[in-house]
């Protein structure tokens, strides 16, 4: 989180110093950071007209927040007498909908 904002602040300091005239190798002399990323910050707000990172693409999640506390719950109370197998099959029993897998979010 704390990362995130760093990096929205730097795009914000490289288009500020865009607009007031700074060189692309200037601004990043003076942030430490590369040109290449001051380049890629000033495209970014040009084509989005905004400074936060693009939306990611990939797998959705597989579980909402209601079964991600379910699955919390049962590893404290009843987590250290059973395997993380045991725990996944008795996690997906538990569920409404037993499509998705628990396996990932055990890992994590």
């Amino acid at each position: 989180m704390m990362q995130t904002l760093r990096r929205d602040y730097q795009r914000v300091q490289c288009v500020s110093m865009s607009k007031v005239g700074m060189t692309c190798r200037k601004i990043s002399t003076i942030l430490g950071i590369s040109k290449s990323s001051v380049q890629r910050a000033l495209k970014r707000y040009e084509e989005t007209g905004d400074f936060r990172d693009r939306r990611r693409t990939g797998i959705p999640k597989t579980l909402n927040n209601r079964n991600i506390r379910m699955l919390k719950h049962l590893i404290q109370n009843d987590g250290r007498h059973y395997s993380a197998r045991k725990t996944t099959f008795r996690f997906i029993n538990t569920l409404n909908n037993p499509v998705i897998t628990g396996k990932r979010k055990l890992v994590e």
